[in-house]
C-alpha cells in the first residue's frame, strides 16, 4: 500500500464498519476486488488542484500501489469516482448485514430483529445508537424482496433448536 489516501463520504455506521474491518485508513486487501475498483476510477490530479484534506464525516481510503497507476501521480478521484467507491463499500456492508441477519433471525420476529441489530453492532464496531437504523435497513430490504417473491424469512425451526 502507498501512503496516499483519498477521502470518501460514508454514513457514520458504514464508516465504523469499514474502519473495524479494513483499518484506519480503510485499506483493502492486496489484489482484492476493492483495490481493483479503486484503481479503475483513479485519475491523475488536475493541474492546480489541491489534494483532499481530512474533513468531518470523510473516511480516508488508502490508494494501493499499482504499476499501471503509481499513486504518486494517480491519486485523484472525481466526485463520481468517490460515489463509486462509497457505493462499493456500502454494498459490502449490505451483503454482510443480510447474510448475518438471515442466520440470526430468518423468521423475522420483531424482538429478534432488534436483538440481532445489537449483536451485529457489537460484532462490527458500530455504535449502539445505530442499532435501530441497522434493523430498519434489513427489514426494508426484506420487505422489498418479499414483494418480488423472494422470501428471506425462515419458515421452520432448525432441528434440535431450543424454544425461547
Amino acid at each position: 500500500m502507498s501512503q496516499f489516501v483519498v477521502y470518501i463520504p460514508l454514513k457514520p455506521f458504514i464508516r465504523q464498519w469499514a474502519v473495524r474491518h479494513f483499518g484506519q485508513p480503510v485499506t483493502f486487501p492486496p489484489q482484492s476486488v476493492g483495490n481493483a475498483r479503486l484503481i479503475a476510477v483513479l485519475r491523475r490530479r488536475p493541474e492546480g488542484a489541491v489534494p483532499d484534506l481530512p474533513a468531518e464525516g470523510m473516511t480516508p481510503v488508502s490508494i494501493p500501489y499499482s504499476k499501471q497507476k503509481p499513486p504518486e501521480t494517480w491519486n485523484w478521484l472525481t466526485p463520481s469516482g468517490k460515489r463509486f467507491v462509497a457505493e462499493y463499500i456500502e454494498a459490502m456492508f449490505q451483503d454482510n448485514l443480510y447474510s448475518e441477519f438471515k442466520e440470526m433471525c430468518g423468521d423475522g420476529t420483531r424482538a429478534r430483529l432488534q436483538t440481532a441489530a445489537y449483536v451485529f453492532c457489537e460484532g462490527h464496531g458500530i455504535d449502539m445508537d445505530y442499532a435501530d437504523t441497522i434493523r430498519q435497513r434489513f427489514y426494508r430490504e426484506r420487505e422489498r424482496l418479499l414483494l418480488r417473491g423472494i422470501d428471506l424469512r425462515r419458515r421452520s425451526r432448525r432441528k434440535n433448536e431450543e424454544i425461547d
